[in-house]
């Protein structure tokens, strides 16, 4: 059986993902359609790019994922098709892919032209990535939706940056807080290979709002006791600045912290 994931900024208010699912089922015999979210903040493409870079490698292989993120094509912006990791992507080439695949070969990308029974729509979802979709699952080759391209729109992705200070013989690691989960945990761009070159071994403060500060790396969320602030690599392998509640996910880091999307996240060493 098939497989199809969508994933949007629509949520679950209105009529717009049961409009989508209904046109598949009614014209795939037998699929399987997996929501991986619906509540990504409008617009927000490192939400939508963290999210799915997370998930979609364990789903099967020819598994087609219909992306519902600032999908609506303008100037610089058109549909496409990646194939990466024998998986197809369908979306809206406005930097999105380009935050997904960071560092990752892409196979091919197919460039969109409306013709037929797939035209350019304010609902693009349902009127062209369904429907595209449908028709791959179906045995259509990708290049029949049209031309083939060689790279996506360039999102410039913000690095954790180094910086140095000779007189103090200090360095001091500049990172960004990309993305809050549902419990309050404030994701960074710092990966754990990152973290791994440029400390290593040595000693470091992380530095926070409101005076806080973390000089270790837990290992697992209850290293610390309840109510206690922590920095952890989490399930992507990206340092989490996290407060261990083990009975309620009301009140997070960012709360507490008054961190939010976009901050700064000080690392000195």
């Amino acid at each position: 059986m098939s497989i199809i994931t969508l994933t949007s900024d629509y949520g679950d208010k209105d009529y717009f993902i049961s409009s989508v699912k209904g046109y598949i089922y009614s014209n795939l015999k037998s699929i399987k359609i997996i929501d991986i979210s619906h509540h990504i903040t409008p617009f927000h493409l490192g939400e939508c790019a963290y999210i799915l870079r997370n998930s979609y490698h364990f789903f099967p292989k020819e598994t087609i994922h219909i992306i519902g993120v600032d999908s609506e094509v303008k100037r610089e912006q058109k549909h496409i098709i990646a194939k990466v990791e024998n998986h197809y992507f369908i979306g809206t080439d406005s930097g999105v892919f380009s935050l997904i695949f960071q560092n990752q070969k892409v196979e091919k990308i197919i460039q969109v032209e409306f013709k037929n029974n797939i035209q350019d729509s304010t609902f693009s979802m349902l009127n062209v990535f369904a429907k595209i979709a449908c028709e791959i699952v179906n045995g259509e080759n990708i290049e029949k939706f049209g031309v083939e391209i060689k790279s996506f729109l360039y999102n410039k992705k913000s690095k954790p940056i180094v910086k140095i200070d000779k007189i103090e013989k200090r360095r001091t690691i500049v990172a960004e807080v990309i993305y809050i989960d549902r419990f309050g945990n404030a994701i960074t761009n710092i990966s754990r290979n990152f973290f791994r070159e440029q400390i290593g071994d040595k000693s470091f403060t992380i530095l926070l709002r409101r005076n806080q500060k973390i000089e270790l790396i837990s290992k697992k969320y209850n290293d610390v006791p309840e109510g206690n602030i922590l920095a952890i690599f989490n399930s992507a392998d990206l340092l989490e600045i996290s407060i261990m509640r083990r009975n309620t996910s009301e009140i997070g880091a960012n709360s507490l912290l008054g961190i939010e999307e976009k901050d700064s996240i000080l690392i000195d060493f």
